[in-house]
């Protein structure tokens, strides 16, 4: 025994010989752990960041939110090699799905992590704010620390908010959750849809006065900011607009209110901020890798890269890097290679070398339509029938037959033509694409994608107020706002389209959202909250059934995914609704 493990050892039978009932009788060390380690703000505001990594975790707002739940709407397929690949979104594709698909509880479960992190932030606030006040040196530290608590807590109002928002927009009315809850205990029934959305609206007003404005948040960008709080409070209101005007037979629905003239204030302060902006609106290149020929892309095939995270364009975004972790430790997307085409053709004509993507997120054939003013199923259109490839936001949004795609080498990559083998659609999602220098040729792990995901644009804000206006009847600032988003579209190519609406129709912003967006995480929540999701889904085809099946959307069941199989054993308070019991 050397003399170190010897000297441990002489202690620990030092300390055993000197034991005395009394010293055996006291607390556990550990009984009071939690309230020692939250003793200063550097402890909390770990805690704080752990609310916001919730946002990044594996596969939850990239894939899950952003590509699963999307293919329930008519304009995505899921994809993959065959039917049986990724079997539960299949079923969501198909609107099979029941409530054990294990992404669904997935869905559930990250959003309520996030909110476990914010209740343990936000009691503790006032307790930090004194403690750090009476260790300032100077009244100016004093105040230094008071102003970025609580900046640190209007974050944790607005990250409860959203993580409200997104297990609405999947759920309907769910349990509100603002206090520490045991997540053994979890019982509580689920709050009525207005009242969540009421509670979203009462955080973002606790979280608006106190947040930064994008441009100040320095290197802390990916925070929340003003601007953020201001998008997601109105495109909340829109949501409760649409339900109160188009449910208002529907108990869920029961206490929405219409309020299209507060969200259209909200989108406009965004708007009026000067912080954000339509990129390429002005016909600006940009230099890329996505620009074989010319050495540039516009700007809305631009915002689509890892150059455009957090450019004007970004309200709210996942912030993702290519950190080398392993996939369980990541900060990367998911998204990059569950979109990417799988396979390639090589220069003798070769089919089948493989592009190392998985091909999920197919475009439909029914958005492919859309992008043509070729839907038969949209009307009132002030547009007219173009060829689909003509806006510049489809060579953005959809690869088909005779694109190509750049693959990893050494020394860098090639381009090569896409092979659509096995693919019913002939179609592959190009939004998320990332160059082999970004993450190919460099990835550690499948989730080290380093593309931000886009949860909130500033075009779909311009479209919120358009929408707001509209409602709000004042058509012509609604269709100041639509040729402004076609106008960016349009000079970021050379077709000279989308052109200018001579006037706008509820149905043109329904259409223009449908193009701006596509592939993004809009279409399904948009049809629901408008009650169009049974005009557009029921009754669709989808090429990858392939034996002529079409999808049976239900009213009064389907505009909400059911609530997981394993939180309602853990729950005995919680519900599901009557439809999917």
């Amino acid at each position: 025994m050397n003399a170190k493990k010897y000297s441990i050892v002489a202690l620990v039978i030092l300390m055993l010989a000197s034991c005395t009932d009394e010293m055996l009788t006291l607390k556990p060390l550990g009984s009071d752990t939690t309230e020692a380690y939250y003793v200063n703000f550097e402890n909390l505001d770990a805690t704080a960041t752990s609310a916001y990594a919730m946002l990044a975790t594996r596969d939850v707002y990239d894939v899950t939110y952003s590509l699963g739940y999307q293919c329930a709407a008519d304009d995505v397929e899921i994809g993959g090699e065959n039917v049986n690949d990724w079997p539960q979104y299949q079923r969501i594709d198909r609107l099979t799905h029941t409530a054990t698909e294990s992404s669904i509880h997935r869905a559930w479960a990250y959003p309520y992590k996030g909110l476990r992190m914010i209740n343990t932030v936000l009691p503790r606030i006032d307790d930090i704010k004194a403690l750090e006040v009476e260790k300032a040196k100077s009244a100016d530290a004093a105040e230094a620390i008071v102003e970025l608590i609580d900046l640190r807590a209007a974050e944790m109002h607005f990250l409860s908010a959203f993580y409200h928002f997104t297990l609405l927009q999947l759920y309907g009315g769910v349990p509100i959750v603002n206090y520490l809850m045991d997540p053994e205990q979890f019982g509580v029934p689920r709050n009525s849809i207005a009242e969540v959305l009421h509670f979203i609206q009462d955080e973002l007003r606790l979280a608006i006065p106190l947040l930064l404005e994008k441009s100040e948040l320095g290197s802390n960008v990916g925070r929340a900011s003003k601007g953020a709080a201001k998008a997601l409070m109105a495109k909340v209101l829109l949501y409760e607009s649409s339900y109160a005007e188009n449910y208002s037979d529907d108990a869920r629905f029961s206490g929405c209110v219409e309020k299209y003239d507060e969200a259209l204030l909200y989108a406009e302060e965004v708007i009026n901020s000067g912080q954000y902006g339509l990129v390429g609106i002005g016909e600006e290149r940009f230099p890329s890798w996505r620009a074989p020929v010319d050495g540039t892309i516009g700007g809305y095939r631009w915002i689509f890269t890892v150059d455009g995270d957090n450019c004007d364009e970004g309200v709210w975004e996942v912030q993702n890097v290519n950190d080398g972790e392993d996939w369980t430790a990541s900060r990367g997307n998911y998204i990059t290679i569950y979109s990417t085409i799988r396979f390639y053709i090589d220069e003798d004509g070769n089919g089948g070398n493989t592009a190392g993507g998985w091909s999920f997120n197919l475009p439909s054939q029914y958005l492919l339509d859309a992008f043509g003013n070729n839907d038969t199923r949209e009307t009132d259109l002030n547009s007219t029938v173009v060829d689909p490839e003509l806006d510049p936001r489809f060579q953005t949004a959809i690869g088909v037959p005779g694109d190509t795609v750049l693959i990893a080498e050494s020394g860098g990559g090639s381009w090569y033509e896409m092979d659509f083998v096995n693919l019913p659609t002939n179609t592959i999602g190009r939004k998320f694409e990332c160059s082999p220098d970004e993450y190919w040729n460099v990835k550690l792990a499948d989730q080290n994608g380093s593309m931000n995901i886009r949860l909130i644009r500033y075009a779909d804000v311009v479209l919120m107020a358009a929408e707001a206006a509209l409602k709000t009847q004042d058509n012509g600032k609604a269709l100041g706002y639509v040729n402004q988003v076609r106008t960016r579209a349009r000079n970021s190519g050379y077709t000279g389209y989308p052109t200018d609406l001579p006037a706008v129709s509820f149905e043109d912003i329904v259409h223009e959202r449908r193009l701006e967006l596509s592939m993004e995480t809009s279409r399904f929540f948009d049809l629901v909250r408008w009650d169009l999701a049974e005009k557009f889904i029921n009754g669709i085809t989808l090429a990858s059934m392939g034996d002529g099946l079409v999808v049976n959307y239900v009213k009064g069941k389907h505009e909400f995914f059911p609530i997981p199989a394993e939180e309602l054993q853990k729950a005995p308070g919680l519900e599901q609704y009557d439809a999917w019991r």
